[in-house]
C-alpha cells in the first residue's frame, strides 16, 4: 500500500518536472537543436532574450498549458519524421493576442512622447567613411479618443483584412468612431476580394505585433549587424576597408559556419599582406574584429535550414518590407467621399528628421 502511494507521488513529481522542462527555453532552444537554433540564437541576442519562450508562445493558466502540448503534437511528430518546412514558417496564426503577452510589461497607451534615434552606416571604402542621420520617432500614445502619432492605432479599434498568411497584402481597413460606426478604406486594385463573407471571417484587429512582428526573432543582414559593431566599437573603424572585408566574407550567406570562419580568418592575412604597418600596431583590434565578425556569422549562416536574413519581412518601419505602407500611401476611402486621396503616407506623420 505504502509503496504503491509512493510509486504515484514519485509518477506525479516527474510528470511536473517534465512538463516544467518542456516549458523551459533550454527545451525550445536546444533539445530542437537544427531546427530551432536560428530562432534561438535571434532570440538570445534580442531585446526580449530575459523573457522565457513559454511567456510569449504558451501563456498563463491551464488552458494555454493544454493548448499549447497538443498544438506540439504535430510540430514533435514533424521533427521525428524530418517532414518540417525548411525555412519555418512564421506561426503568424498561431501567435497569441498582443494584450495577453506584449502589453503584460508594455502599455503603449501610457506612452504619449517622441524618441530620438541616431542610425550610423559605413561605406565599404578605406576609411569606412560613416554616415549618420538622427531622427525623431513621433511614437505618441494615450488613452482612447485622445491617442496621436504612431501609437494611436493601438489606443483605437482599428480593423484590417488581410490577403495574405504572411498579412503582407491589406486590402481593407476600418476604423471605429466613438459612435461604434466605421470608417472604411480600400485598396481599389483588391475590391473584388473584400467581400462581406471574407470581412466576417477573416478581418482582424490590429494589435501590437501587427507593426513588431519581429520583436525577438531578429534576422538582421551581415552589413546591419557590422554596422551596430562598428558603431558600438567591438569592430575599430580604423581598420581599412574592414566593411568591405567582412561583407565579402559573409554576403552572401555561405553554405556553413566552417566556411565563414574560414574567409574571416583569411582577413587577418589580408591586413597581414596589403597593410603590414596596420598588421603590426593594430593586432589585438584585428583579432577582436574578427572575433566580432564571427560572431556575425553565427547570427546570419543557417544553411541547413535554408534561412537568411531576407526570409521573414518586418513591418516595423518601411525598410525591409512594405510595412506602414501596406496601408498609409495605399488605401482609400471605400465611401468615395476623398477621390483618390489615400490614407496619409507623408514622413512627418510618423517621424521627423533633426540633423546632428
Amino acid at each position: 500500500m505504502f509503496a504503491g502511494a509512493a510509486s504515484i507521488i514519485l509518477l506525479v513529481i516527474g510528470a511536473y518536472q517534465l512538463m516544467e522542462f518542456t516549458d523551459s527555453t533550454d527545451f525550445c532552444g536546444r533539445l530542437c537543436h537544427n531546427v530551432m537554433y536560428p530562432e534561438y540564437t535571434a532570440y538570445q541576442a534580442s531585446p526580449h532574450s530575459r523573457v522565457a519562450c513559454v511567456q510569449c508562445h504558451v501563456g498563463y493558466g491551464g488552458n494555454a498549458l493544454i493548448r499549447s502540448k497538443i498544438s506540439g503534437i504535430p510540430q514533435v511528430w514533424a521533427v521525428m519524421t524530418n517532414s518540417y518546412e525548411r525555412p519555418l514558417s512564421p506561426p503568424v496564426k498561431n501567435l497569441r493576442p498582443a494584450r495577453e503577452t506584449c502589453e503584460q510589461c508594455h502599455r503603449p497607451e501610457r506612452f504619449a512622447g517622441d524618441l530620438v534615434r541616431t542610425h550610423t552606416t559605413f561605406d565599404k571604402d578605406a576609411t569606412n567613411t560613416a554616415h549618420t542621420d538622427t531622427r525623431i520617432m513621433r511614437v505618441g500614445g494615450g488613452e482612447a479618443g485622445i491617442a496621436r502619432d504612431i501609437h494611436w492605432h493601438i489606443a483605437a479599434n482599428v480593423y484590417y483584412l488581410p490577403l495574405d498568411s504572411q498579412r503582407q497584402q491589406i486590402a481593407w481597413v476600418g476604423v471605429e468612431n466613438s459612435d461604434g460606426t466605421l470608417t472604411e478604406y480600400i485598396d481599389p486594385a483588391a475590391a473584388v476580394e473584400v467581400t462581406p463573407e471574407r470581412l466576417a471571417r477573416d478581418q482582424r484587429l490590429m494589435d501590437c505585433v501587427d507593426c513588431h512582428n519581429r520583436a525577438t526573432h531578429i534576422f538582421q543582414s551581415p552589413e546591419a549587424l557590422i554596422d551596430e559593431a562598428m558603431v558600438q566599437g567591438q569592430i575599430d573603424q580604423s581598420l581599412p576597408y574592414i566593411k568591405w572585408a567582412g561583407l565579402q566574407a559573409l554576403d552572401p550567406a555561405n553554405p556553413s559556419l566552417e566556411t565563414a570562419y574560414e574567409k574571416i580568418d583569411a582577413i587577418g592575412q589580408f591586413y597581414q599582406n596589403n597593410y603590414p604597418q596596420v598588421y603590426a600596431e593594430k593586432l589585438t583590434a584585428i583579432n577582436r574584429a574578427l572575433d566580432e565578425l564571427k560572431n556575425v556569422a553565427v547570427l546570419t549562416t543557417y544553411p541547413w535550414m535554408k534561412l537568411t536574413w531576407d526570409n521573414y519581412p518586418d513591418q516595423l518601419g518601411h525598410q525591409k518590407s512594405p510595412g506602414c505602407f501596406r496601408c498609409h500611401g495605399k488605401l482609400v476611402p471605400q465611401d468615395g467621399t476623398q477621390g483618390n486621396a489615400t490614407i496619409d503616407a507623408s514622413c512627418d506623420a510618423c517621424h521627423y528628421f533633426k540633423l546632428p
